[in-house]
């Protein structure tokens, strides 16, 4: 028992297995526990290891790990060109909320799948957060537009129940002290551009981020200020009868009147507003606009119609909003049907439980509902009843490539049969030329809006529209 008093003088605190007088058997027993624990260090390191450095639903690389390889790749392979793809599922959250959260993952481990499966040179990838996915591979050759092709292959197996459309931002690095995030933000920004877009698969990044920067601080120095001085403009844009081509009411748009820059244009300002949350006091501000509109020409005897304005996203999140609209309505003596509320079909795809409820709500009260840039997503007919909308705004160029062939004619037929059963009524726009008209007429599309019967205009000229005289007496 030499060995075990000598050990359990150092503080050793032995089991009864060590009890031995052969100094070799316990050196092999101690050795043997000494390579177990070394073992469980060891995969206890590899599990950490794998959680810091990995994403825990598909097992490629998260974000900081991504970023950290990349910037090797590039140390490295300083003479290589490299672009960066960052990838977007259109309308993720709407597969999570039909097919629910365990099928969506099922379907970003396909997705990591597929970027696995791929084999190129100096090729990294990784993902970001829960759809969004990036990938780093040498912008000489074809290796980039091969991985774009490749995902579009493998992303037909997807889902068998669903279209699952995948929308690809490039950034080639043509500033490597740049930090791989600001990078992979430049690759986001190219790839949200094109969100909703049928057929723009993939975009290139090609702004000056530092302008793009400066500007949108000037928008947020400014906005508040311009909203009280009253600078922001409806715009009205006229839409028609498609049998009688008679004015049946106008989109209210908007527009900065600027004291300094002159005119600025809704694609520069509105990003904003949305990302801030600025909308939705410039939503407001315009829809009263509108109703100020109605009124006056209500009390000149003038037949105006509606006016639709916008619903933002934002807006449809307010447990308020069927109280603000109504209060306007009877603020100045209209009907809810005059003023039209125009959502888009992104905004339902995001959320479509909130949007059933807050159109139902809406719809009681009297106003009539448009969804625009149908087709645009996953939005089905099917769908639409539970929205209970009243018009779907259709573009005419997804109208003119469905119709393409003998078989999409059909179904493009069948869907305005199906809409008119419904009670819906269908509005095209961006019609440019007569012949679109009459497509539009052949096809049994009820009304119309484009630049073929007018541009968006200052609102003394619809009412000289209105009026039917081309210079006619002003409102007052």
């Amino acid at each position: 028992m030499a060995v075990y008093e000598a050990l359990k003088k150092k503080g050793k605190k032995l089991e009864p297995e060590y009890y031995t007088e052969n100094p070799a058997e316990l050196l092999a027993i101690l050795r043997q526990e000494s390579k177990a624990k070394d073992e469980l260090i060891l995969r206890l390191q590899g599990e950490l290891r794998r959680k810091l450095e990995f994403d825990e639903l598909t097992g490629i690389y998260n974000r900081n790990t991504f970023c950290r390889k990349v910037r090797e790749l590039l140390q490295e392979q300083a003479a290589e060109e490299f672009v960066l793809v960052r990838m977007d599922i259109e309308h993720f959250k709407l597969i999570n909320d039909l097919y629910g959260e365990a099928e969506g993952n099922r379907l970003l481990v396909y997705i990591a799948e597929g970027l696995e499966a791929f084999r190129a040179e100096y090729f990294v990838y990784g993902r970001m957060y829960a759809d969004d996915f990036v990938i780093c591979c040498p912008a000489c050759g074809s290796a980039h537009m091969d991985f774009i092709k490749n995902m579009q292959i493998h992303m037909q197996g997807a889902m068998p129940a669903h279209d699952v459309v995948i929308k690809f931002g490039l950034y080639y690095v043509t500033n490597r002290e740049l930090s791989i995030s600001f990078m992979c933000d430049r690759a986001d920004q190219a790839v949200k551009q094109i969100k909703g877009k049928d057929l723009q698969s993939y975009n290139v990044y090609q702004g000056n981020l530092r302008r793009t920067m400066l500007q949108e601080k000037e928008i947020l120095a400014e906005m508040n200020e311009a909203l009280e001085q009253g600078q922001f403009k409806l715009y009205l844009q006229p839409q028609y009868d498609l049998q009688t081509e008679n004015i049946i009411g106008a989109e209210a748009l908007v527009r900065w009147d600027h004291p300094v820059k002159g005119l600025i244009g809704p694609e520069v300002f509105l990003p904003v507003f949305e990302r801030t949350g600025f909308i939705v006091k410039l939503d407001e501000y315009l829809w009263e606009a509108a109703c100020r509109l109605l009124k006056k020409w209500a009390d000149a005897g003038l037949n105006s119609g509606p006016l639709a304005v916008n619903i933002s996203r934002l807006d449809l999140y307010r447990t308020d909003l069927c109280d603000i609209l109504l209060d306007l309505v009877e603020k100045y003596n209209l009907e809810p049907a005059q003023l039209q509320l125009e959502i888009t079909e992104n905004a339902y795809a995001e959320n479509p439980c909130q949007i059933i409820e807050v159109t139902k709500e809406l719809k009681s009260c009297g106003f009539r509902i448009l969804l625009d840039d149908f087709g645009s997503g996953y939005t089905s007919l099917e769908m639409i009843k539970d929205v209970l909308v009243d018009i779907l705004k259709i573009d005419l160029y997804f109208l003119k490539t469905y119709a393409s062939s003998y078989e999409g004619d059909v179904s493009l037929r069948a869907f305005m049969r199906t809409a008119e059963q419904l009670g819906l009524v269908i509005m095209a726009e961006g019609v440019e030329n007569t012949s679109q008209a009459s497509f539009l007429r052949d096809l049994g599309c009820r009304q119309a809006q484009g630049y073929y019967y007018a541009k968006p205009m200052p609102v003394e000229e619809y009412e000289r529209l209105l009026e039917g005289i081309p210079n006619g007496k002003m409102l007052n």
